[in-house]
C-alpha cells in the first residue's frame, strides 16, 4: 500500500481487507436480522428476495440493519482490520470516530433512474452533504451479485478542482473533457477516498447493497455541517490515552494515585 498515492490519486482501493471471517459475520448477521433464522447457502440471493417491495421504505430497511451492526460492533471489526486501519492511521492519526448512522446503502436496479431515489445521484462530491475536506469516506460492497455492475466512478484528479459549484444535487458545470475511473471492487475489497472527489454510482443491473461512512480525526477542529451529526470514537491515540487517565483538562495533581497528605509541623 502506497499511502503518498492518496494525494495523487484522490482514493486508494485496499484488495481483500476484510477478512472471510468478518464477511461471514457480516452476512450471517444481517440475514438472521431479517429472516430470524440462520442461513448457510445462497445468503445473496436470501437477501435479494427480502428487499422490500412497498411496504417499507429502502431507508428504513436499510436503517434496522445497520442498527443491528452497530449493536454487535460489527462496523468497528472492519474498520481495526489491519489493511484498513493502517490506512487511516497513516492519513488521519488514531484518534478516530465514524458517523453514527445509517451507514448502509441500497442500490436496485428498478430505482437507478428514480428521482424519488435519495441514494442515486449525479455526480457529486461528500462535501456537498457538509463533510469536512478532511474527513475520509469509506466504501464496500457487502451484498453484490458480482463486481462487473453498478459500483462507483470517480472522475480522474477531481479531488484537486476544489468545491464544484451545483444545484438540486448536480453539477452546474464541469471540463468538456475529463477521463472516468470505475471500480471494480469483489466482496471484502475496499476504497477510500477524499470527499472533494467526484463520484456516482453506476447503472446496476442487481441489487447490491454496501457499507459507506464517513471517519475523521476527532482532534481535528473543523466547522463544516459534518459537526451536526452523531459520531462514534473507536480509535485512541497514545496522547489523548494519558488526557483520559488524567480525567480533566486542569490535569489535576496525583488525580490516579492514592497519596495521603503531607502534613507540615509547625
Amino acid at each position: 500500500m502506497n499511502v503518498n498515492s492518496f494525494s495523487k490519486n484522490g482514493y486508494i482501493i485496499l484488495k481483500k481487507a476484510i477478512s472471510k471471517k468478518n464477511i461471514n459475520s457480516l452476512h450471517q448477521t444481517i440475514i438472521k436480522s431479517l429472516t430470524k433464522k440462520n442461513i448457510t447457502k445462497n445468503r445473496y440471493d436470501k437477501f435479494c428476495s427480502l428487499i422490500p417491495k412497498k411496504k417499507e421504505s429502502e431507508f428504513l430497511f436499510t436503517n434496522r440493519i445497520s442498527s443491528t451492526l452497530q449493536q454487535e460492533n460489527l462496523i468497528e471489526k472492519i474498520f481495526y482490520e489491519k489493511k484498513i486501519m493502517n490506512l487511516f492511521t497513516n492519513i488521519l492519526g488514531k484518534d478516530l470516530s465514524y458517523i453514527l448512522a445509517n451507514n448502509l446503502t441500497l442500490n436496485t436496479p428498478d430505482k437507478t433512474n428514480s428521482k424519488e431515489n435519495y441514494l442515486f445521484k449525479d455526480w457529486h462530491q461528500e462535501i456537498w452533504s457538509g463533510a469536512n475536506i478532511s474527513s475520509l469516506q469509506f466504501w464496500t460492497p457487502i451484498f453484490q451479485k458480482n463486481n462487473k455492475f453498478g459500483q462507483i466512478e470517480f472522475i480522474k484528479d477531481s479531488h484537486k478542482w476544489g468545491h464544484i459549484p451545483h444545484q438540486n444535487r448536480k453539477p452546474l458545470n464541469l471540463p468538456k473533457n475529463f477521463k472516468t475511473i470505475r471500480t471494480n471492487l469483489e466482496v471484502g475489497d475496499v476504497i477510500i477516498f477524499a470527499t472533494t472527489m467526484m463520484h456516482k454510482s453506476s447503472i446496476t443491473k442487481f441489487p447490491r447493497l454496501s457499507l459507506a461512512s464517513l471517519v475523521k480525526n476527532f482532534k481535528y477542529k473543523n466547522e463544516s455541517f459534518e459537526n451536526n451529526r452523531n459520531w462514534k470514537i473507536f480509535s485512541y491515540s497514545e496522547l489523548t490515552k494519558i488526557e483520559r487517565i488524567l480525567g480533566n483538562h486542569y490535569l489535576s495533581p496525583y488525580r490516579v494515585i492514592d497519596l495521603k497528605p503531607k502534613i507540615n509541623k509547625v
